[in-house]
Order: C-alpha cells, then sequence, then structure tokens
C-alpha cells in the first residue's frame, strides 16, 4: 500500500509542474467557501490517481476533493486531495501538494504528501514513523510561547487568547504543507475545521513523528472529526484550554 502511495504522489506531482506556472483557476460553487478554486491539473491528477487506486485496490473506498465517490462499503478508505493549496498553485507560490491518506474504518494508518515544487517526499505507516525525502524526522520540543502557529483568517478572531500566547502566527492556505512542518519540527499547532481530503494524511505524519492530533474537545481525531488540533503533543494540553475558552 505504501509503494502504491508513494508511486502515485510521484506521478501527481510530475503532472503538477508540468501545468504549473500555466494555469487557468477557476471559481467553485458558493459550498465549497469563497474564493475556492481548482484547475486542469487537480482534475487531472485526480482522474490519474483514482484510475491507479482502482486498479491496485479494486475493493477499496476511495472518496477525492473534486468528483471521487467510491464506496465499497470496505474498511479502507483512500482519500485524496489531488492538489492541496490549489491558491498558491494558481499563483505561482511554491506552498501546494498532493495529499494521499489511507484509513483503516475512520483512522489514518498511512499517509503520503508530496510538495514537488519544494522536493519534498513525506510518508508514515502507523506504527513505523514518519519520514521525509527517506530521512526519520520527529515533532519539535517547543514551548509554547516559543510556537508557530498555522491559521485560517475566519478562526483568528474566535483563537484570540491562543494567538496572545505564541509567538508567530501565519496564514499559508495549505494544510498538506503546515502540517508536514510541524511533522519534522518546524511549526507547532494546526488547529481548524477538519475536511478529511485535506487532513487525513497528516494526521498520520504528525502522529508518527511524536506529535499529537486531536478535535478541539480533546478527543482523538478521527474520519468523523468536525474539527482538528495538532500539535508537538508538549503543547497540546495548554493549546486545547486556550481554544475552548
Amino acid at each position: 500500500m505504501l509503494q502504491t502511495a508513494l508511486q502515485a504522489a510521484k506521478e501527481a506531482g510530475k503532472i503538477m509542474m508540468r501545468h504549473y506556472g500555466k494555469v487557468t483557476p477557476q471559481y467553485k460553487d458558493h459550498s465549497f467557501g469563497p474564493g475556492s478554486v481548482v484547475t486542469k491539473a487537480d482534475l487531472e491528477i485526480e482522474e490519474k490517481i483514482v484510475s491507479f487506486l482502482e486498479k491496485k485496490f479494486p475493493d477499496h473506498n476511495i472518496f477525492a476533493e473534486e468528483k471521487t465517490k467510491k464506496d465499497k462499503k470496505s474498511n479502507y478508505t483512500w482519500s485524496l486531495d489531488p492538489i492541496d493549496g490549489t491558491s498558491n498553485f494558481v499563483r505561482n507560490i511554491p506552498l501546494f501538494g498532493i495529499s494521499l491518506g489511507l484509513l483503516y474504518k475512520k483512522e489514518p494508518i498511512l499517509g503520503v504528501i508530496f510538495l514537488p515544487a519544494l522536493k519534498t517526499l513525506v510518508h508514515a505507516e502507523k506504527g513505523k514513523g514518519c519520514f521525509v525525502n527517506g530521512k526519520k524526522v520527529s515533532v519539535s520540543k517547543r514551548a509554547l510561547k516559543e510556537a508557530l502557529y498555522f491559521g485560517r483568517i475566519h478562526n483568528l478572531a474566535s483563537h484570540e487568547k491562543l494567538g496572545k500566547q505564541i509567538a508567530l502566527c501565519k496564514i499559508i492556505q495549505a494544510s498538506s504543507y503546515e502540517l508536514v512542518q510541524i511533522a519534522q519540527g518546524n511549526a507547532e499547532i494546526y488547529a481548524t475545521e477538519s475536511v478529511l481530503h485535506d487532513v487525513a494524511a497528516g494526521v498520520i505524519l504528525i502522529r508518527e513523528a511524536g506529535g499529537q492530533v486531536t478535535d478541539y474537545e480533546g478527543k482523538p481525531w478521527d474520519a468523523s472529526s468536525k474539527t482538528i488540533v495538532a500539535t508537538n503533543g508538549i503543547i497540546h494540553k495548554k493549546v486545547l484550554s486556550l481554544l475552548q475558552h
């Protein structure tokens, strides 16, 4: 399964970089939120990766961001975002990538994120650690006052108490990039509404790198969670407390 996911991610990266700098975005309907865009590259990658997964694992469920909803009633579900960070991709900002996660029932057990413009390939399997370009990585040991928080514009007002306790807040708008940064120790906090295809791969990366991922109430994150809080673990209880009050 891991080799399939890695191969799929590399193929997606080739397509992304072939289109990079040449795309014309189209705005999605309002159900995706204002400013949400899609490109021919998103659709081409989704079609290719879904076809590839179906050939390898015909009995597995596959759910992708743009069009694919294949429910085979399996305990295994692939969750795909063909280009996470499309708003960056269309503006020639190199913070984007494919996010491909595999869940058993509701729990992520495998994840691959490839950030092709940064030449960064990240993978994790449950119980086996997290690796960036083949090198094992771990979350940071920074305290809350030193922490970097990846936020969203619409969260900043409600997360004001958290914002006053941390060192930095950045708005990147690419969950794949943000979750990778926590996994490899460059950032400490990610907190927002949970969108399965955005975060399924990143959850297992962070857990295998020694971090913690829950919902806002502190329950372990799974596919049914409505919110997500990912941290380096050391500051998790403090972050939850600041988000809840």
